[in-house]
């Protein structure tokens, strides 16, 4: 029996689906986020974390851990070719494609075929395929330098909002929500959490839902915020949409956490049709790590069809 592998590996947490040669989905599993930021390019960090989930899933599926793998396939946030360090796994395997954790995404979005992915979670970015096999990405330059529209930005313009409130002597704002949320006293706690590394990235891309609540409850900063995050990923469909060819009419799917707030799609719509009338935004048809077992399944060179996702 032949046995395929796909990874989405993103900021907030590292999953896994293993499937058989007839394109059944034997088991899935997670784990800590499976990017390098802070660590060195050489760091065995991430292999570790790939080789942990494979063996989990493997485990699930009632398989051996020393089960080797026809072809695995991973998406890892923030992976560049020629840029980023290759995960050295030491599960037995003959194939092993790396990509960067957008195009697995797109994969499952689309099925394999043409369309541009919206992603917004703990980071943000956008990736498009058109009909001749073109490709395009914008965004995606990390936390320091962008993200913007992300869980992490919504969270940290939040904050800095409630900081500034908090030095002009403003009403408070946004700051109780902030403190309650992270459990500390004050938000000069809150700021020397996060400088001493209690408080995470992740943990911090955790404070964007109650701002999108806030935002629901009428708070006007959240608001604000809401409107600038719906903006800004619109912009990166739209900007990827003209390096593929404005004239082609590819279809727009949003992921990622940020997302599940239905206001907020809501707002990213009328945005999105500001800068493309004619878009057809559709809902993705399987998650990123469909994907990238749809991937797995390619570079195998085993045609399965649809996947068959087994139940216990």
């Amino acid at each position: 029996m032949k046995y395929c592998a796909g990874i989405d590996g993103g900021q907030s947490s590292t999953n896994c689906a293993i499937g058989d040669e007839f394109g059944t989905v034997l088991a899935r599993a997670s784990g800590a986020p499976a990017d390098l930021v802070g660590e060195t390019r050489g760091s065995a960090r991430q292999a570790n974390v790939l080789d942990r989930v494979l063996t989990d899933a493997l485990g699930s599926a009632g398989l051996p851990p020393d089960t080797g793998f026809t072809a695995i396939a991973a998406g890892l946030s923030g992976f560049d070719e020629g840029h980023s360090h290759r995960p050295d796994l030491q599960t037995a395997h003959e194939a092993f494609r790396v990509l960067h954790d957008t195009e697995v995404a797109h994969a499952g979005a689309f099925g394999g075929g043409p369309g541009i992915l919206v992603i917004a979670g703990t980071g943000s970015v956008a990736f498009g395929t058109n009909d001749e096999g073109l490709r395009a990405r914008a965004g995606g330059w990390g936390y320091l330098f962008g993200d913007e529209g992300s869980a992490f930005w919504i969270a940290r313009e939040a904050i800095a909002r409630a900081m500034r409130d908090e030095d002009f002597g403003s009403p408070p704002g946004l700051g109780p929500l902030a403190t309650t949320h992270f459990g500390v006293a004050s938000l000069r706690a809150l700021q020397h959490g996060v400088a001493h590394g209690e408080i995470t990235r992740a943990m911090l891309a955790s404070f964007a839902p109650a701002v999108l609540a806030a935002a629901r409850d009428g708070d006007r900063d959240a608001g604000e915020i809401r409107r600038e995050t719906a903006g800004m990923l619109a912009r990166l469909a739209h900007v990827v949409h003209r390096r593929l060819g404005s004239s082609r009419k590819l279809a727009i799917a949003p992921g990622g956490g940020v997302f599940a707030d239905p206001d907020l799609v809501d707002h990213w719509k009328w945005a999105m049709r500001g800068l493309e009338p004619a878009a057809t935004i559709v809902r993705p048809k399987e998650d990123g790590t469909l994907g990238a077992l749809r991937l797995a399944y390619r570079e195998a060179r085993i045609d399965v069809g649809s996947l068959l996702e087994a139940r216990a």
